[in-house]
C-alpha cells in the first residue's frame, strides 16, 4: 500500500512546485587511520602500527551498540571453529555479551576470540588496530551509509561483508570477499522501500566466507584489499569534486550575475 501511494505522488504533475532538483555527490567517510599516523609522529611507541600480515591472518570486528552489525552470528561462527585465526571483537550490546558468555558456559572457551565488552578505545588507537589487522569482518544485517565498511576499505584491510545492498555496493570479489547465500528479510512493515534492506546472515555463511579467505594466497588477499582502498580514495575524490562544483552552483544561484570561482 505504501508503494502505491508513493508512486501516485511521483506521477502527479504538480509534485515539485518549487522546482527542487537533485544533485548527485556520492558520499565519503573519514579515514580512521589518519589520526593514528599523526599520533605516531608524536608518540611512536604507543601509536605506530605493526606491519599488516597477509600470511598469518588476524581478524577484527567492532559494532558498538548496534545489533545490525550481526555480532551474535559472528561469535557463533568463531565458537564453532577453534581452528580459525584470532579475531578481536569490540562490542557493547547486551545480546552479543550474552552470546559470548553462553558459549563459555557451554564449554566452548573460544581461545581464538579476544572479546572486549563495553570497551571504547580512542580514535588513534582504533585507527591503529584497523591498520594492523589483516581482515575486517562486516557481516551486516543492514547498513545506512556503510561508514564502517568504508573505514575498513580506507584502512587497507581485506573486507568481508554481506552480499546485499548497500554492503555489496562498496565491496565485490575484486575488492574484498562477499558473504554469499544470504536471504532478504521480510520488512515491508518497516519501510516503504520494501524488502531487500535487511538480510539474514547466518553464522554458517560467515564461516564459509572465512574459509574462502583462508584458501586465498597472501598475494590475492593483499591485492583485493588494495583494490578496496583504491576505490575508497576514488570515491572520496569524486565526492570532493562534486561538492566543490555544488558550492559554485549555490553561489551562482544565491548571487546571480557574479562569477563564483571558489
Amino acid at each position: 500500500m505504501y508503494i502505491k501511494i508513493s508512486l501516485s505522488w511521483y506521477d502527479r504533475d504538480d509534485n515539485n512546485r518549487r522546482n527542487t532538483s537533485v544533485y548527485y555527490t556520492s558520499h565519503t567517510t573519514s579515514d580512521p587511520t589518519v589520526l593514528a599516523k599523526e599520533a605516531a609522529k608524536v608518540d611512536p611507541v604507543t601509536y605506530s602500527a605493526a606491519p599488516r600480515n597477509w600470511e598469518n591472518l588476524t581478524f577484527f570486528h567492532a559494532n558498538g551498540h548496534s545489533t545490525l552489525k550481526n555480532t551474535i552470528e559472528l561469535l557463533d561462527c568463531w565458537s564453532s571453529r577453534p581452528d580459525f585465526p584470532p579475531i578481536s571483537i569490540y562490542s557493547s550490546d547486551a545480546g552479543s555479551n550474552d552470546t559470548y558468555w553462553r558459549h563459555l558456559r557451554d564449554g566452548r572457551p573460544m581461545l581464538n576470540v579476544q572479546y572486549h565488552s563495553g570497551v571504547f578505545v580512542t580514535p588513534p588507537i582504533y585507527g591503529k588496530m584497523m591498520l594492523e589487522t589483516s581482515a575486517i569482518v562486516c557481516p551486516s544485517i543492514s547498513e545506512g551509509f556503510g561508514h564502517y565498511i568504508n573505514q575498513a576499505r580506507a584502512a587497507g584491510a581485506l573486507v568481508l561483508t554481506t552480499d546485499g545492498a548497500p554492503m555489496n555496493e562498496f565491496i565485490d570479489e575484486a575488492s574484498g570477499v562477499l558473504i554469499t547465500g544470504v536471504g532478504a528479510r521480510w520488512n515491508w512493515d518497516k519501510t516503504i522501500m520494501g524488502s531487500g534492506t535487511e538480510f539474514n546472515v547466518e553464522h554458517e555463511l560467515i564461516c564459509d566466507t572465512v574459509d574462502r579467505v583462508l584458501a586465498l594466497t597472501p598475494a590475492e588477499r593483499s591485492t583485493r584489499a588494495a583494490n578496496g582502498q583504491t576505490r575508497y580514495h576514488e570515491q572520496q575524490a569524486y565526492f570532493k569534486a562534486a561538492m566543490a562544483k555544488f558550492r559554485r552552483l549555490l553561489r551562482q544561484e544565491l548571487t546571480p550575475g557574479r562569477n563564483a570561482t571558489a
